[in-house]
């Protein structure tokens, strides 16, 4: 072959073209606004998923409750009274544990056949501790931070301790006068000792203190007289920290003759104090923790008596709860 007739081909180089800063920054910037966007749908979502486990366990409750009603032809008592008002008492929380699956932890706790009180008192064994501090998932909202224990009542004497949380408390109604007279005993307001304020739930002496029987009955079907599916039986309460609340607690009542924040709002809500009400900006913290509340953006979920779940706005006025949450005022407000 002659050198003439050779082809040379020049070799081809070839270049790699990287981002420039300012492509690069337009791909941060579409990024960023893309996770702006889905965030908050994200977030959205998620919330909407504790909401409906938390609608579900208002559903649960509310099967126990009405099983209990059934068995016993009444709703339970708010909670048990013993005559002396200084006592920590069994509350509706505990006594429909059978009929939340828990048999065995209301075996444990024996209710039947003892008081709340004397188990305290007494010095409660280490066995007693940990059955009252059992955290119940029914119990508990999804979207609340509150911790398991609830320090805001010692279930203890001489060496108080903290007792398991709960989310849900029971409706005492709005009624506002006592007796006959209209006077509070002792300048105490209702709901105080067994007095009916109006509400699904009050407390009542159990004459079966000897020994003190499976929970007293409280109010029957017949006693709701606006009707089951216009009558709110239960409530939110969570452990929002700006308002100072502490959500509840599911055993029982700290005492019997007061409604502050180691009384029987340990287990029992009215509608008269502000739904979500931020109170120690309001200069009154001494109201926290006695009404209802959750982490729910714009309101509560409330269990009615007939077992129906509904939500509650912030912006329903307390009157129109108060319609609510008394049985027998012959007053009602539709909210759905």
């Amino acid at each position: 072959m002659r050198r003439s007739d050779c082809i040379f081909v020049a070799p081809v180089t070839a270049r790699c073209r990287g981002f420039t800063l300012v492509e690069l920054l337009v791909v941060i910037a579409i990024i960023g606004v893309l996770i702006g966007l889905l965030l908050p749908a994200v977030q959205a979502a998620r919330e909407a998923a504790r909401r409906s486990s938390c609608q579900n366990n208002f559903k649960q409750i509310g099967i126990g409750i009405l099983t209990f009603e059934n068995s016993r032809n009444a709703f339970p008592a708010g909670y048990s009274y013993f005559n002396n008002g200084g006592e920590r008492c069994w509350g509706w929380g505990t006594y429909i544990l059978p009929y939340l699956e828990e048999n065995s932890l209301y075996d444990q706790l024996s209710p039947d056949t003892r008081k709340l009180h004397d188990v305290c008192v007494a010095g409660a064994s280490q066995a007693d501790i940990n059955a009252l501090q059992t955290r119940i998932s029914g119990y508990r909202c999804p979207s609340d931070t509150t911790p398991a224990l609830n320090t805001r009542q010692g279930f203890g004497s001489s060496a108080p301790f903290a007792v398991a949380t709960s989310n849900y408390i029971g409706s005492a109604g709005d009624d506002w006068q006592s007796g006959t007279d209209g006077a509070y005993p002792n300048g105490y307001s209702a709901p105080y000792k067994d007095f009916d304020s109006g509400g699904v739930f009050f407390g009542i002496v159990d004459q079966r203190a000897s020994p003190p029987g499976r929970g007293p009955a409280g109010v029957k079907v017949s006693d709701i007289l606006d009707g089951t599916s216009k009558t709110m039986m239960t409530g939110e309460r969570c452990g929002r920290t700006s308002t100072n609340d502490k959500a509840a607690v599911w055993v029982g009542i700290g005492r019997a003759d007061d409604y502050g924040p180691n009384g029987t709002c340990r287990a029992l809500g009215r509608p008269t104090f502000i739904q979500n009400g931020d109170y120690p900006n309001r200069s009154d913290p001494q109201n926290a923790s006695k009404g209802f509340s959750s982490l729910h953006p714009g309101g509560c979920l409330y269990g009615y008596a007939d077992g129906s779940v509904h939500f509650l706005s912030d912006n329903i006025s307390g009157a129109n709860r108060e319609k609510i949450s008394n049985r027998r005022d012959g007053l009602t407000y539709e909210v759905d």
